[in-house]
């Protein structure tokens, strides 16, 4: 199937309903893509497949909050499915035995392959009793949610630059300390240089959009990726629901925001992370599947703080580069997340 040609289907804003007295796994940001170097998935079927029997054995129902394919990386539909055939059969095997729930994320384009051929039940949002509400997080990103449309073109132009240039191109930089981010920090450099001497001599409004975009992009290589955050602690603070559950920005944690008022972030599947979200009928928690790993909050203090809301690029730039391409977060192994223990998962 080329994607180019498939009439895609929009999704349309409707929310779902699941009681909350039994056993439900979130999982999502698979990035499922064509199974070449460049698919971010990193060929984990199997043990995806092993934690999909897993939630089958449990009794559970499963939640995939999307992005489950990369319909940008792929190009075409058929080189997914060639891929990842197996994981496709046991998802829909699960999904006509047990039930499966997609909320469709900014990556999905086209949620027929979902509706339609998987049998997954399809929404923009899910509530879990009166307390729970998942959604896939691109809704608080001050970026990708006004314009969703256009950020479909951007990821097109970003995975084509991967593919050509043969690199990772991805934030945080410590994780994937190459030489094409190098070079690639090295001219935004400059063009930040040259945005602000524009602005110095008068293109105030031409300023104003290139200083925000600045500051998305610092704010996630310095711990809030997608700059989802801020939305997300507003949205709980002024909300009716005692827990927000999301994707989208990759980083796994569970946060309490404000007295018995929780954040928690499925994390992803993309590279080395093996990361899902779990509910017992009374409590949320977020676990790693290969590494057995649980992850608390401590990703996600210094955003409590505020520690970094004063850096644009400049003041990171002047913090970490070392001269001839050299940056202090990579050479000195500053790790991207600082995450808990590995403890037993019994879930």
């Amino acid at each position: 199937m080329d994607l180019a040609q498939t009439t895609a289907e929009k999704p349309s804003r409707n929310r779902l309903h699941l009681d909350a007295d039994q056993k439900v796994f979130f999982v999502s940001d698979l990035h499922l893509g064509d199974g070449t170097r460049s698919d971010s998935f990193e060929g984990k079927d199997a043990l995806l497949i092993e934690f999909i029997q897993h939630v089958r054995d449990q009794g559970g129902h499963l939640v995939i909050a999307g992005d489950a394919i990369d319909f940008d990386q792929a190009w075409f539909m058929s080189r997914v499915l060639k891929a990842h055939a197996p994981l496709f059969s046991e998802l829909a095997s699960l999904a006509n035995t047990h039930g499966v729930t997609y909320i469709w994320g900014n990556h999905d384009s086209d949620i027929s392959f979902f509706k339609d051929l998987l049998r997954f039940d399809v929404c923009s949002s899910l509530q879990i009793g009166d307390e729970v509400i998942v959604r896939h997080g691109y809704e608080y990103d001050p970026y990708i949610g006004p314009s969703l449309e256009q950020s479909h073109n951007s990821a097109r132009i970003h995975h084509l630059a991967e593919r050509l240039l043969g690199a990772w191109v991805r934030l945080p930089i410590q994780n994937h300390y190459n030489p094409t981010v190098r070079c690639f920090l090295w001219v935004i450099h400059k063009l930040v240089l040259g945005y602000r001497f524009l602005g110095w001599l008068g293109f105030s409004e031409f300023y104003k959009r290139c200083h925000g975009v600045d500051k998305y992009w610092v704010q996630a290589e310095l711990g809030d990726p997608q700059g989802i955050f801020d939305g997300i602690r507003s949205a709980i603070h002024n909300g009716p629901y005692k827990w927000i559950v999301t994707g989208h920005s990759h980083l796994p944690g569970l946060v309490e925001v404000a007295p018995d008022r929780w954040y928690v972030n499925t994390g992803s599947w993309t590279f080395k992370s093996t990361q899902y979200a779990f509910w017992d009928g009374e409590a949320l928690s977020v676990h790693d599947w290969r590494a057995k790993r649980t992850y608390d909050d401590r990703l996600y203090r210094p955003l409590m703080d505020r520690e970094y809301k004063h850096m644009d690029f400049m003041a990171w730039w002047r913090e970490n580069y070392m001269g001839w391409l050299r940056f202090r977060v990579g050479e000195e192994g500053r790790p991207a997340f600082i995450e808990t223990q590995p403890q037993e998962d019994q879930t």
